[in-house]
């Protein structure tokens, strides 16, 4: 008999290469670290949910994961984010999913933040000893997200956070105005990247933070990946579900 079920719960992507290294990879490790627990995966994006489906390719919402695994008999449900902050999307997609049976764990940059998942994720990029870092972040368009401020505030002289949504801030400017020297590394505070590193972070647009940077002057140099193709930062999800599921009982 299993112990519950686990939802692991992303914004989503149509790429399948995306997919396979990130949200399918974590699960798969999850799976393998929970063997007595059913893992699932839902997506919070209905326009990827619907243009996945064109292609039989079939992902639930969480709401109908949620539902599908009471109907199975689970009795307690875990629901993992890959969403990165506790913005809108998790807000209206996830945190309303609460229930007594279905307890929501926090996104990795929850207050108050954990100075060891920002060094995760500088470690995963691994900025020269000559570059400062600039991380790029989603941003929410119709409210301040505060997580983004928090984090510069931790990152130190060297580490550099923006957002990407306009109205949203530490934006461009904001940024520019914290930097010092010539060498960039370019980088997504996403956890899979995807659309908006191809366009908004390093496109071939004039108004894509790589061409912005390098109309400056700055030398860019660009990853591309999202966080969760990186091991050591998909083993921070492992680490938050036995945190909360060693203190639970089933």
């Amino acid at each position: 008999m299993l112990d519950g079920a686990i939802i692991l719960a992303s914004f989503g992507s149509t790429d399948d290469s995306i997919r396979a290294k990130t949200f399918d990879r974590l699960a798969a490790e999850i799976s393998q670290a929970f063997p007595t627990f059913e893992v699932r995966q839902a997506f919070t994006s209905n326009f990827i949910i619907r243009k996945l489906a064109r292609r039989k390719i079939f992902i639930a919402t969480v709401a109908e994961e949620i539902a599908r695994l009471r109907s199975e008999g689970s009795r307690k449900i875990f629901l993992l984010p890959t969403h990165l902050t506790p913005g809108e999307e998790f807000d209206n997609k996830i945190k309303i999913c609460a229930a007594p049976d279905v307890e929501i764990i926090s996104p990795l940059f929850a207050e108050p933040i954990d100075k060891k998942i920002l060094a995760t994720v500088i470690d995963c990029f691994k900025p020269a000893d000559d570059e400062e870092l600039v991380l790029i972040g989603h941003g929410s368009p119709n409210r301040h997200n505060p997580v983004y401020e928090n984090l510069q505030r931790l990152a130190g002289d060297r580490i550099h956070i923006g957002v990407i949504e306009a109205t949203d801030t530490p934006n461009f400017a904001d940024v520019v105005k914290r930097l010092t020297g010539r060498k960039i590394l370019l980088a997504p505070l996403l956890f899979n990247g995807g659309v908006h590193v191809s366009k908004e972070i390093a496109g071939s647009d004039a108004n894509s933070w790589l061409n912005r940077l390098l109309a400056l002057g700055k030398n860019v140099r660009v990853i591309r990946d999202g966080l969760g193709t990186f091991e050591n930062f998909r083993k921070l999800y492992i680490d938050k579900l036995e945190k909360k599921i060693g203190r639970t009982e089933i």
